[in-house]
């Protein structure tokens, strides 16, 4: 359970990280001036919110995998906004993707 909510935590800090780095992308992409990840994510990061309360309150199988899913939802979803992300920033934002998807990868159900 410990490991679960340094999970949570650490993906909290994620989107944290994104909502901070909105700013129109240094290679022209179709991102936009006003460009909000927190928007953006706002679906998968609400699923993830759900799942990680049912999961914290009733430990179940069924629950777990919910969980999973929802995390890996939001991770796939990021990583297909880093073409959004400053390229100084990309390196970072990668790394916080992958860190979490090996958290994720070492979550047993």
């Amino acid at each position: 359970m410990n490991r679960f909510f340094q999970f949570s935590a650490f993906l909290i800090l994620c989107s944290l990280f994104l909502a901070t780095s909105c700013k129109k992308d240094d290679d022209g992409s179709s991102c936009g001036d006003n460009f909000n990840y927190a928007l953006e994510l706002q679906a998968e990061s609400s699923n993830l919110s759900a799942a990680a309360q049912t999961y914290a309150q009733d430990q179940t199988q069924e629950n777990c995998e919910a969980y999973k899913t929802a995390v890996q939802n939001y991770l796939n979803a990021a990583a297909d906004l880093d073409n959004c992300v400053p390229v100084g920033d990309r390196a970072a934002y990668q790394q916080a993707i992958d860190d979490s998807q090996d958290s994720l990868d070492a979550l047993q159900c």
